[in-house]
């Protein structure tokens, strides 16, 4: 092949990702405008009570509550905060109680503090959950992770869901390579460069496979203003909590011991690699159940997004199941 034979395949493959791309990126800032419309019509928490409790080593954590019935504790996952988890506990209201925590880093609960780790977050659930009797629990992606810990640990809650939780089966060679770049990147106050690697080496949408300049310029294109800020000020939390995520890698054998049923549901649209782990995980969780949701993806359970698909099978698990053991 000449060279100008090679110069044109890939100006054909860079047009056809750019074009993947700006399908991906046309889509998400679509969902970001139905959440700014919503808001304005319909404005967001004018139900929900604003609470606080003290967790183990002295940090408060904040949570809001809407809704009757049976408890359910909330737990959000990475670059994000309970504010995007409002429309699921709003549909979810009708017939449960929900309390959507803020994870210590996060609006009105305290930092994360100096000796960070997977511990002070299932304590922290610990208190939310001693001060709200709540008996069920939903966690997503890192807060996914977090529930199961709990679950592992503690032993808290009679039934659980989880969405696509951060388990870490195993890593290929580079799966973590993007961590030092990242963490260097915040050292020199790149925060924009700092999300662009944490984007591609999450492997959960079309940039991932190009070249970081490229990435960064797409993000800071598409992703700006109030939704750019509210990633921002999460990226050094994102740094610790994907270190707890690497930290506990190949441990997912020790959930053998959960004996709380439990729902693992994960999007059809999400990367292969996502199904495996929950296969995994259904493999080794004796009351463990797995549900694929067409046409859904990672960050599904967000406002802007599908939450009500999730509502859905979250509330048929917690409520109408009738396998009870």
């Amino acid at each position: 092949m000449n060279l100008f034979s090679i110069i044109n395949t890939f100006n054909f493959v860079f047009k056809l990702l750019t074009l993947v791309i700006f399908r991906f990126i046309i889509e998400l800032n679509f969902n970001q405008y139905k959440e700014r419309i919503s808001f304005m019509t319909n404005p967001k928490n004018s139900s929900f009570l604003a609470g606080t409790v003290i967790s183990k080593d002295g940090t408060r954590i904040g949570y809001q509550s809407i809704g009757v019935g049976p408890g359910l504790l909330v737990i959000h996952g990475a670059l994000s905060t309970s504010e995007h988890f409002t429309k699921l506990a709003e549909e979810l209201a009708d017939s449960i109680r929900v309390h959507v925590m803020d994870r210590r880093g996060r609006r009105n609960s305290g930092s994360q503090g100096k000796d960070y780790c997977m511990e002070k977050e299932c304590e922290d659930v610990a208190a939310v959950q001693q001060e709200t009797g709540a008996e069920y629990v939903f966690g997503h992606s890192y807060g996914g992770l977090v529930a199961m810990e709990v679950a592992r640990t503690l032993g808290l809650f009679r039934k659980i869901a989880v969405y696509e939780p951060g388990v870490s089966i195993h890593s290929k060679p580079n799966t973590w390579d993007w961590l030092p770049f990242y963490e260097e990147a915040l050292r020199k106050n790149d925060t924009r460069g700092a999300f662009a690697c944490f984007v591609q080496g999450a492997g959960h949408s079309p940039l991932t496979k190009l070249p970081l300049w490229y990435a960064k310029f797409m993000l800071r294109l598409f992703i700006r203003g109030e939704h750019w800020r509210e990633k921002e000020v999460l990226l050094k939390q994102n740094l610790l909590e994907h270190k707890e995520v690497r930290r506990l890698e190949g441990t997912y054998p020790l959930y053998e011991t959960i004996r709380s049923k439990m729902l693992l549901a994960y999007g059809g649209k999400s990367p292969e690699a996502v199904a495996e782990m929950i296969r995994m995980l259904h493999q080794t969780i004796p009351h463990a159940q797995m549900l694929e949701i067409p046409r859904l993806h990672h960050l599904s359970p967000e406002n802007q997004y599908e939450p009500l698909a999730i509502a859905r099978q979250v509330k048929r698990f917690f409520l109408y199941d009738k396998n009870e053991e």
